[in-house]
């Protein structure tokens, strides 16, 4: 049985601290002479309002609980997307001093190849050396959602260990899900502190005025398996785990459990913490498409990526035509027909979506289990010359 524990309140420091006492303490993983690796999720070090970085006191409540257990040294490490340190990695680096701790910028340091038994897709991927020469492994994400990944919790927070080139690659491949699960299977946590302050949607760098889907929830989470942790995560933020692709392979792979009857919560309880107000991909894209819309009706993050794309180059090239992508396997007929608007014209996009003779759904179709962007522009453009 996986235990996960929450805590709510607004002193973060007492909140984290409760939050370890209830799964043991940090005793549990810390010992008398460890080398401990504390990473935040600090993405491009942005303002600490915005929900996407861990906040100074989670990270000061765990470096003090560490070396009360007696480790010998604490680093705090991050491989920065920031070209130059902004305010919040300025704070991160005086409380790193001011506690007797390091603050590592990874992408001064080594990297190492590392071999992936079983992976999903990658049999070697590269990670920090500081990392890998740890005794204890601490890994402390915030509680978002993600434009990929559906969320970004445990396992996707392993995207700040690698250089900066890897995780270019991994987008560019669009292999984002596999390569975290792959990075976890080479270097799982030995304890996982979730920074639930706040909520926000991540999806890159951006103006502090655009982070309208930031939310203050005053939660922590913490626990060892990290499955678990990214389900229940998921669960309170209003997001069905069983969307995460990531998730259904990370649990295949042996690194853990999403079944909520083999996870036991201490603490607040997961009515206590419910959120349910997350925006999630879809909503999020359109919020901001002018001439196109995505209907979701229940699927995974292979195809929920898609809507990302429509939102950066289908919207744009559709020059003015009302266009509305339908995914997810749950589709019927005639929710398609009650949602839709005069002029607008569809396309179903993946093979679980896909007209039949037995479902009566009619419009354009996209292959593929996900669809490809490019054959999603195709038929763009074919709709605009028709």
């Amino acid at each position: 049985m996986a235990e996960v524990a929450i805590t709510k309140g607004k002193d973060i420091i007492k909140r984290t601290r409760d939050c370890l006492h209830m799964i043991g303490g940090i005793s549990k993983v810390v010992g008398r002479g460890d080398k401990v690796f504390i990473k935040p999720n600090l993405v491009d070090g942005a303002p600490f309002v915005t929900g996407e970085v861990v906040q100074l006191e989670t990270i000061e409540c765990l470096v003090k609980e560490s070396l009360n257990a007696g480790a010998s040294e604490v680093i705090i490490g991050e491989t920065p997307t920031y070209r130059k340190p902004t305010e919040t990695i300025k704070e991160y680096k005086r409380l790193a001093k001011e506690l007797g701790a390091k603050f590592l910028e990874l992408d001064k340091h080594p990297f190492v190849k590392v071999k992936v038994e079983d992976p999903v897709f990658f049999n070697e991927v590269r990670l920090s050396k500081p990392l890998l020469d740890s005794d204890v492994f601490i890994n402390v994400p915030t509680l978002k959602t993600h434009a990929q990944c559906g969320v970004t919790v445990a396992i996707k927070n392993m995207y700040g260990l690698i250089p900066s080139e890897d995780r270019r690659y991994y987008h560019l491949i669009n292999r984002v899900e596999e390569a975290i699960v792959d990075l976890y299977k080479a270097k799982s946590a030995d304890l996982i502190v979730v920074d639930g302050t706040y909520t926000t949607f991540h999806i890159g760098p951006r103006p502090i005025s655009d982070f309208k889907e930031t939310f203050r929830l005053d939660l922590t989470l913490a626990g060892f398996d990290a499955v678990a942790v990214d389900t229940v995560s998921a669960t309170v933020l209003g997001i069905d785990p069983l969307s995460l692709r990531f998730l259904k392979w990370a649990e295949e792979k042996g690194l853990g459990t999403r079944n909520m009857n083999d996870i036991e919560i201490l603490g607040a309880s997961l009515e206590e913490a419910y959120f349910g107000k997350a925006v999630d991909m879809v909503k999020f894209v359109n919020s901001r498409m002018k001439n196109s819309r995505v209907m979701n009706f229940g699927a995974c993050t292979g195809c929920l990526q898609l809507s990302v794309e429509i939102m950066r180059s289908c919207d744009r090239i559709s020059r003015g035509k009302k266009i509305v992508y339908v995914i997810g396997p749950n589709v019927k007929a005639e929710d398609v027909k009650k949602n839709l608007k005069e002029g607008e014209t569809v396309i179903f996009c993946g093979y679980c979506a896909a007209p039949t003779f037995y479902n009566d759904l009619k419009g354009h179709f996209i292959p593929g289990c996900p669809p490809q962007s490019e054959d999603l522009l195709r038929k763009i453009k074919e709709i605009l010359m028709k």
